[in-house]
């Protein structure tokens, strides 16, 4: 498997670009090549100048594409409008594209859809999805696909565009066109073909444990028995306006639901404090609030770099939320990713929402990193990771740690004192009868 990128800045360039790698590489390719379109560029007249050259200088060969909040190669940030040629080099490698448009089918037909085409073709491994932006949850769709082999690995991103409270997204495909309401889903397998994904958060929960005692699919309405905007204004200061989206990037919800850590970011609050997620929040949820933590992030990344290492990948996918970007902000956007460069090419882009399944439940997560690494045959040799580090950024990190551990464990030295407490007086009151100071013989009651 072997990875080419072009950036696309005008049409000239790009053709000469487009004829150099045909006539270096035509020759010895298997055919089975896949372009892929990551574009800052939503409008889809200048979309269609790069896919109309693709189609002209290689008929034969497909692609999908997606708007993006940022575009990823080799873990750097890459050009406005980046074009990625993966040649998938054995024969018993297969790959096959569909694409469904929300707007004419239903979440329920969609997903049947798709199970059943895993089980028509066995040689399925894996299931890589771009979706556009969602009018509502994604958790009834995660749930449709709860009937996929549990051997089959599921991983992609929400595409999005540069204004990420935005709405703006699209999707496309060679056979099915530009859309705004879409899902591209790619299938990739056979024999010699293996995979393997992750995520990296990084996030610490900060500070004591809220119950979801309201919620109505994604709005979460009430944490302990009052609105749920009012936990961010007590304990961040977080005002209920405009600005809430992004002033609370770096403290999302930390909760864990099927059997994984999930974050979840609110998009947005409403007048009667109420905040809007991306996914359903069940009733009875225990979640708190969490703090990136520069020094947790760049760890875990680095620890599961050398386990991707180990898997010795020819490529890696990436998708990374468009809320770490702003996170890194006075540093490069691909900063924390740089532990993976010496592992393999990669390409990506900066997504709205990220998907991965877990246990063998696919779930929605957002401020989160997902990896999905790409081999053909058996493993190469394993790459030689740098062990460089940030002194500046590592010599801070104890610090802002220490306090996010200590302000936990303080919180739940809390928490279980309550809970001591009232096991205290509900003995007290077996004791000494009721709250109101009765016995049952005061009540006429144990005669």
């Amino acid at each position: 498997m072997k990875q080419v990128w072009f950036i696309y800045q005008e049409k000239e360039e790009f053709t000469q670009k487009l004829l150099e790698f045909k006539k270096a590489d035509g020759a010895g390719s298997t055919g089975k090549r896949l372009f892929q379109i990551y574009s800052e560029v939503l409008e889809p007249e200048a979309i269609r100048e790069v896919t109309d050259l693709i189609e002209e200088h290689f008929p034969d060969a497909p692609y999908i594409g997606c708007s993006t909040s940022g575009n990823i190669i080799d873990c750097e940030l890459a050009g406005d409008i980046t074009v990625v040629c993966t040649d998938f080099e054995l024969p018993t490698t297969r790959f096959e594209i569909f694409q469904y448009d929300m707007a004419e089918l239903g979440v329920d037909e969609i997903t049947a859809q798709i199970v059943e085409e895993t089980q028509k073709n066995p040689w399925v491994k894996a299931i890589e999805m771009y979706f556009t932006i969602p009018e509502g949850s994604t958790t009834r769709f995660c749930d449709g696909l709860k009937e996929i082999r549990e051997d089959i690995q599921i991983f992609g991103g929400v595409s999005c565009s540069n204004d990420i409270t935005s709405d703006d997204s699209c999707v496309l495909t060679k056979a099915y066109g530009f859309s705004e309401t879409s899902i591209v889903i790619v299938f990739y397998g056979g024999e010699d073909y293996h995979v393997d994904s992750i995520k990296v958060t990084g996030w610490k929960p900060l500070g004591r444990e809220f119950h979801v005692t309201k919620s109505k699919g994604s709005v979460l309405q009430e944490l302990d028995g009052i609105p749920a905007y009012d936990i961010y204004r007590k304990y961040l200061n977080i005002n209920n306006d405009e600005n809430f989206f992004y002033n609370t990037l770096e403290f999302p919800l930390f909760y864990e639901h099927n059997d994984t850590t999930i974050l979840r970011t609110p998009v947005s609050s409403n007048e009667d404090g109420s905040i809007n997620m991306t996914s359903d929040m069940d009733i009875g949820s225990v979640v708190r609030i969490s703090y990136g933590d520069p020094g947790t992030i760049v760890e875990s990344i680095r620890e599961d770099s050398r386990k991707l290492a180990q898997f010795a990948p020819d490529v890696m996918h990436i998708f990374s939320c468009a809320a770490r970007r702003t996170f890194w902000s006075n540093r490069e956007p691909t900063y924390e990713i740089e532990p993976l460069y010496d592992i393999s090419p990669s390409c990506g882009f900066f997504s709205h929402g990220e998907f991965l399944r877990t246990k063998g439940s696919l779930n929605q997560h957002n401020v989160t990193l997902v990896i999905a690494a790409m081999r053909e045959g058996e493993k190469k040799a394993t790459a030689e990771l740098s062990e460089t580090q940030d002194r500046d950024t590592m010599s801070r990190v104890p610090l802002v740690s220490r306090l996010a551990t200590f302000i936990s464990v303080t919180s739940l030295e809390l928490e279980n004192k309550n809970r001591q407490l009232a096991q205290i007086n509900d003995r007290l009151k077996g004791v000494h009868g009721d709250p109101e100071g009765q016995s049952p013989s005061d009540t006429g009651q144990g005669e």
